[in-house]
């Protein structure tokens, strides 16, 4: 049987994205306390642990990681509290397989970001979105 986890590790996507270790890094969901860890272990200064749906104070991130599996509802929800990143920042974002299609890049368009990559997974794809457009919350 194939193998169809993700050949690419985090290190590598936020690498690949021009997130290094002095860029300001902030994680959300049920496991940001293990994500920030991890982060720091491996030389990434800049992390902070956001509850769900809250922004950083007084700063937007260069990435938002979102350290759970997202439904596309909750997605949408994570993205209309606000951006999160800077513009050209990222968020990466894990969901159910199959999940990461039609649905997710339209979630994303409506909020300011474009989707630069999958990795779809036997269980979970990885997303990872740019933020392009300034975001306008809704009165």
């Amino acid at each position: 049987m194939r193998d169809l986890r993700p050949t690419v590790g985090l290190s590598q996507l936020l690498d690949a994205a021009g997130v290094g270790p002095d860029s300001a890094i902030r994680v959300t969901g049920s496991g940001a306390l293990f994500a920030l860890l991890w982060l720091h272990r491996r030389g990434y200064a800049d992390v902070g642990c956001l509850h769900a749906g809250q922004r950083a104070p007084g700063d937007e991130a260069d990435a938002l990681l979102a350290a759970h599996t997202a439904t596309v509802e909750r997605l949408s929800d994570l993205l209309h509290r606000g951006p999160q990143v800077r513009q050209g920042g990222i968020i990466i974002v894990q969901t159910r397989s199959g999940e990461g299609g039609a649905q997710a890049v339209l979630t994303f368009h409506r909020h300011g970001f474009e989707l630069v990559r999958r990795l779809p997974g036997s269980h979970r794809d990885v997303l990872v979105a740019r933020r392009t457009l300034e975001f306008r919350q809704a009165a």
